[in-house]
């Protein structure tokens, strides 16, 4: 080996800089080429491996001008070995080269060019031999940061930036492939002159090649005239064709009756827009079999139109899953119809075009041919977002597309538009029908037993991907000799122990047609919608909380309107509940309700679990508070609800004030079952930790007060003061009005700390004014009733206005009061104003209208208008008898009333009958 040789350190810089820039370099950037090639290559020309095949394809991968322009550089780099190419050929390659340089990342291809200025810069303006410190640290930094940001070592820029000697032979080499770079900056002056030479001859050559042009175009000319014959002829041919969506690799159902369903509302459409395009949304949740069912009504179209012998028809299919997919099908779509294929390939490979103007070239392409055709069905499937795929599609005012029809399947309920003269929605998210449930599940897991059948398609909501999964997951088991007892029981047992997914995988990976299992697209379905609609998160959070039966839709609209302030309008909420396709809503007698699919609930269990996190008590709380209100028929939800909620309760601790909260509204929830002595337990646990963590002053202090004082009310605000004081006497040993002085306590305190609190016009106090005069009528002292119902009146008024259901209930007090102090057509004017905001607010059925009926009767029989009086009493029992049912306690005082108008009226004998009646219900 050479020896060392000392050197100042000002030459040692220039050498050390001189060997990065010819040497290190120059293998960073053969690194680069071969990663760049790699990446783009290695699937279709192969990695590079610095063998003769490679230059070849780099060469054949430039175009010509590039190969002309570069042959000097290509003579060696077609040779593949990269060994050979010096820094010049290896810019060239990476920066400019058309199958690496185009579309080269931005990152490298900023480091790359930094290399290049460095070493044709910086390096080739540098003083011979000499290079300070600082100069020195400058350049070598410029390489470390570039070789860093390419992801190339850096450590033999550490070691020679470290090197304090050079060996001779080694310096040596390194300053002549200087010499060599100086040199080959010289010869490309040269060589610039000559190419100015060469394009001069180029230029007599050219001129020439345009007089043999002009000849060649006449011949052009006439070969175009031919291919206008041809391109006529294909003009004129209108072939039939029949694309339908992808067919599973099992057996499917042949749902006849939906088949028919959406076939004949295909034909209505096409009677009234014989004309126009007309579209037909088939719309459910993952799983329920849209684009099987748009299948078999495409075949069925097509059948039907085929009868016709002189009537040109097609039916194709457009996957609109995704942007490239539309474009796929609109490619397909164009070739079916013989376009010219000139035209259709000159678009689809297109490098210039965005895939947008693609479709909408090839759309219009299409238009020219297809009014043609008598009749068509376009089955656009997988619809993911309408409003993002609308524009893809066909508009209703192209009259060139006006003979067919659009069969849209989606799940994107939300943005379907409302149905007119042209436009139809069905959706299928029940499911199949019973039998053809039963039939798929016997032909595809071959167990013929149609009672275990029918429970299992029960339990899978007839959903046919769910009927599927689970027949091809027990003809998989049945076949192993081992398990081959499996059958549906062993299933069920499955699904009652959370394993549905299991289940699921077996379909999913023999079967192409099914890329996600049924739990899986539900679970993106349920992700996509929390994320996006609040109004559902909301509904979803309280369906997670309930047993899995119909649930009413007042009772959700109650529940979001008490955890979300922001959320008003009722109709709003409600259209957002019927264009969401995992909810389903039945209407009855008694009310619209909400269910989910057994596999929905699943999911939105899981998938909600870190949303109630962090929200649990509020949904707990609003979810007591909704159902509250429509005890008892939901006493067994409310009840599945704190029991399923007790454990996260405990962990809050006993003095929490959440768990006051909660104290406070199952305070309520007993209330209004009627258990008061465990109403006030519970309220006086809500008032003890909030005195303890509150202190005497908060308004929440003030509402327990008025809720704990209320148990006695309850009986008197209907007018049953024994009763109320029967529960007084039974709440402790002293007398009936000692509990009612102890109720005024209790709300004179709330008011108190509510003035001075909330204000003297909060709604509030207009509440703690309310239940003060109840109570002062409770003790008999009318006027002072009067008074606290009237500062109620006066509040209500200026903060709800007139029409609200509170301030009914006000006037209805005030009804109360006079009637007791003898004014009864006083009495008679505040019923009639409670009246007509009730009818208006609640409707004619409501109970509360009952109450009011039964106060006019009982205000007109003092009057002495006793058919009056019957009358009033009469609709109260006709309302208590349909809403409370012939049992409730509401309906035996309603008998009452009756029994005593007509002693009145001197009907003993109707009075006797509703005397009995009244006995048999005591």
């Amino acid at each position: 080996m050479a020896t060392a040789t000392e050197y100042t350190p000002e030459q040692l810089n220039y050498y050390r800089i001189c060997y990065v820039a010819t040497d290190i370099v120059a293998e960073g950037l053969r690194t680069i080429f071969k990663q760049e090639w790699d990446n783009r290559y290695k699937a279709t020309l192969g990695k590079w491996k610095d063998e003769p095949r490679n230059g070849l394809a780099f060469f054949n991968a430039e175009s010509r001008r590039s190969q002309r322009r570069n042959a000097h550089l290509l003579n060696t780099i077609t040779k593949g070995d990269r060994a050979e190419w010096d820094c010049t050929m290896l810019f060239y390659a990476i920066l400019y080269s058309d199958c690496i340089g185009h579309g080269l990342h931005a990152m490298v291809q900023l480091n790359v060019d930094d290399l290049r200025r460095f070493r044709n810069k910086d390096f080739a303006h540098m003083p011979q031999g000499q290079l300070s410190d600082l100069d020195f640290q400058i350049a070598m930094g410029k390489v470390r940061v570039a070789f860093q940001a390419l992801g190339l070592s850096t450590v033999q820029i550490q070691d020679i930036t470290n090197q304090t000697t050079f060996p001779t032979d080694e310096l040596k080499g390194v300053l002549d492939k200087v010499e060599d770079l100086k040199r080959e900056l010289k010869e490309k002056y040269h060589q610039l002159q000559e190419k100015e030479t060469q394009r001069q001859g180029l230029e007599g050559q050219l001129q020439e090649k345009e007089t043999q042009r002009q000849g060649l175009e006449g011949q052009l000319q006439e070969k175009e005239t031919q291919r206008q014959v041809l391109e006529d002829q294909l003009q004129n041919d209108i072939p039939p064709f029949c694309i339908l969506p992808p067919k599973p690799s099992h057996d499917v159902a042949g749902r006849d009756s939906e088949v028919a369903t959406i076939t004949q509302q295909l034909k209505e459409l096409k009677q009234v827009n014989e004309n126009n395009l007309s579209y037909l949304y088939l719309s459910g949740n993952p799983g329920s079999g849209k684009s099987q069912l748009a299948g078999l009504v495409a075949k069925r179209f097509y059948g039907d139109a085929q009868e016709d012998p002189f009537a040109s028809t097609f039916v194709m299919t457009l996957n609109a899953e995704s942007l490239d997919t539309v474009l796929e099908s609109y490619f397909s779509f164009a070739r079916q119809l013989k376009c010219p294929e000139y035209a259709v390939t000159g678009i689809i490979n297109s490098k210039d075009m965005k895939i947008e103007v693609k479709i909408a070239n090839l759309k219009a392409l299409i238009s020219t041919k297809i009014g043609s055709y008598k009749s068509w069905l376009l089955v656009v499937d997988n619809v993911k977002s309408i409003p993002q795929t609308y524009v893809y599609l066909p508009k209703c005012g192209n009259k060139q597309w006006a003979r067919g029809q659009l069969l849209i399947t989606t799940q994107d309920t939300t943005s379907i538009p409302l149905t007119n003269s042209f436009i139809r929605h069905v959706s299928v998210s029940k499911g199949m029908e019973s039998n053809e449930s039963i039939c798929l599940l016997a032909k595809l897991s071959g167990i013929d037993d149609n009672e275990k059948s029918k429970m299992v398609a029960q339990a899978l909501d007839y959903q046919p991907l769910a009927l599927a999964s689970a027949a091809t997951y027990i003809k998989q088991i049945r076949l192993s000799k081992i398990t081959s007892h499996f059958g549906w029981n062993e299933y069920l047992d499955k699904l009652e122990k959370g394993k549905r997914a299991i289940t699921e995988t077996i379909l999913t990976e023999t079967n192409p047609s099914y890329p996600k299992s049924m739990t899986a697209a539900i679970t993106l379905a349920v992700e996509g919608v929390i994320e996006s609609d609040k109004v559902t998160l909301h509904a979803f959070s309280l369906l997670s909380l309930c047993a899995p039966q119909p649930l009413s839709t007042e009772i959700m609209i109650n529940y979001i309107h008490d955890i979300d302030d922001d959320i008003e309008d009722e109709e709003m909420i409600m259209i957002r509940f019927q264009r969401c396709s995992l909810l389903l809503l039945e209407e009855e007698e008694t009310g619209v309700y909400i269910h989910v699919h057994q596999v929905v609930r699943d999911v939105i269990k899981t998938v909600i679990k870190d949303y109630l996190a962090s929200h649990r008590l509020e949904a707990l709380n609003g979810a007591v508070t909704a159902f509250n209100r429509f005890i008892p028929d939901n006493w067994q939800d409310l009840n599945s609800i704190m029991q399923s909620n007790i454990t996260y309760l405990q962990q809050l601790g006993p003095e929490h004030v959440d768990v006051a909260a909660t104290y406070g509204n199952l305070g309520s929830v007993h209330q209004a079952l009627g258990d008061f002595e465990q109403a006030k337990d519970y309220h006086h646990r809500a008032l003890e930790i909030r005195l303890k963590q509150l202190g005497p002053e908060h308004v929440d202090v003030a509402t327990t007060y008025a809720a704990y004082s209320n148990l006695g009310a309850v009986h008197q605000d209907l007018g049953d003061f024994e009763q109320a004081k029967d529960y007084h006497s039974s709440c402790s040993r002293n007398s009936a009005l000692g509990d009612f002085e102890q109720a005024k306590d209790y709300h004179h305190r709330d008011l108190q700390i509510s003035l001075k609190q909330l204000g003297p016009e909060h709604v509030h106090v207009a509440t703690t004014y309310s239940n003060l005069g109840s109570v002062h009528q409770a003790l008999g002292d009318f006027e002072q009733a009067k008074d606290y119902h009237d500062r109620d009146l006066q509040i209500s008024l200026k903060q709800l206005g007139p029409e609200h259901v509170d301030v009914a209930a006000t006037y209805a007090n005030l009804g109360s009061v006079h009637q007791a102090l003898g004014d009864f057509e006083q009495a008679k004017e505040y019923h009639h104003r409670a009246l007509d905001i009730r009818l208006k607010q609640l409707g004619p059925e409501h109970v509360n209208v009952a109450t009011t009926y039964s106060n006019f009767g009982s205000v007109h029989q003092a009057l002495g208008y006793f058919e009056q009086a019957k009358d009033y009493h009469h609709r109260d029992l006709q309302i208590s008898l349909k809403q409370l049912g012939p049992e409730h306690v509401n309906v035996a005082t309603t008998y009452s009333n009756l029994g005593s108008v007509h002693q009145d009226l001197g009907a003993f004998e109707q009075a006797k009958t509703i005397i009995i009646v009244l006995y048999k219900l005591v």
